[in-house]
């Protein structure tokens, strides 16, 4: 304790001997507490979740058809954590009239909201907006970022290759990590005659993390440029201004880990039919528990019960 004291001593002394360091301190002080001061008032709090609508058709966002990816994804600016929840597009949910219909149908039918209903509706989370994006949107957005770094297995490095996608010398192809290119990664994203739809969808979210995992590697700069350059290549419930305050939140979390979630969860679905369409058949209810649990959410159902 006495070295302590003897220590601030010496400090002080110091300090009162030498005028020119007691400017130093006091402005490096001043910079600290605005640092500071700017640092809470600009860091983003709470919890915003997004629906990524991927129809499966190159060129115009117009064009009608199936959404061959849906994928949830909550950032939860608090904790700093990004989670992405990919649903099963050949799973089965109960539409507003309580019967069984396609997931990946409802925006065909119906539109980009109903979807939005829907998930809502089955599994208790909350949505706040959607995007809707195509093959296209894929590739350019990978390519203008630089790129996106995936942990490859040996069946999947095939697999690409036999798509024709080990032409690109910059971009090989082999088991372990691999910089993928815009084309090579919308056919990864899109794979599922290895395993099955869920392994797919494990792929998507792989895909995602790889992409915010290289936004670390560029400037605010950077990804505000690409995000300016490629407002073609989505449409959104988002107004503009929305979708720009959106970014600069996201700054924030570049390179943040992604929590990956697969919907139906292991154990909970089987291969079945509704009507004459047959599918993935789960537990809905199951499922809406374990979905709420891993995204560390009360059961808006049960809050409503107990009052």
């Amino acid at each position: 304790m006495n070295r302590i004291r003897a220590s601030f001593g010496k400090i002080r002394d110091f300090l009162r001997a030498h005028r020119a360091a007691r400017i130093i301190c006091m402005v490096l002080g001043a910079l600290l507490a605005l640092w500071l001061a700017v640092f809470l008032l600009l860091h983003p709090h709470g919890t915003q979740s997004f629906l990524i609508i991927g129809m499966d058709n190159y060129g115009s966002l117009n064009e009608t058809g199936r959404s061959d990816v849906m994928m949830l994804v909550q950032v939860d600016f608090t904790r700093a954590k990004l989670s992405a929840v990919t649903f099963a597009r050949d799973m089965f949910v109960e539409n507003e009239h309580g019967k069984l219909s396609k997931i990946n149908t409802i925006v065909r039918n119906q539109d980009e909201q109903a979807l939005c209903e829907a998930i809502e509706r089955n599994f208790g989370v909350a949505i706040d907006g959607w995007f809707r994006v195509n093959f296209t949107t894929v590739v350019e957005l990978v390519d203008a970022i630089g790129g996106a770094e995936v942990e490859l297995t040996a069946e999947e490095a095939w697999y690409l290759a036999q798509q024709g996608l080990d032409v690109y010398p910059e971009n090989p192809l082999a088991e372990g990590k691999c910089r993928l290119n815009g084309a090579q990664a919308l056919a990864y994203a899109r794979c599922r005659k290895l395993d099955n739809d869920l392994g797919r969808g494990e792929r998507q979210s792989k895909l995602l993390a790889a992409m915010v995992e290289q936004t670390r590697r560029m400037t605010a700069a950077n990804v505000a440029a690409v995000f300016s350059s490629l407002k073609h290549a989505w449409q959104s419930s988002y107004t503009a201004s929305e979708q720009v305050g959106l970014v600069f939140k996201a700054l924030w979390l570049r390179g943040a880990d992604v929590a990956r979630v697969s919907v139906p969860f292991e154990g909970y679905w089987r291969y079945g039919n509704a009507g004459s369409a047959s599918g993935i058949v789960a537990d809905l209810p199951e499922n809406r528990r374990l979905l709420l649990e891993a995204l560390g959410l009360p059961d808006p159902d049960a809050a409503a019960e107990d009052e």
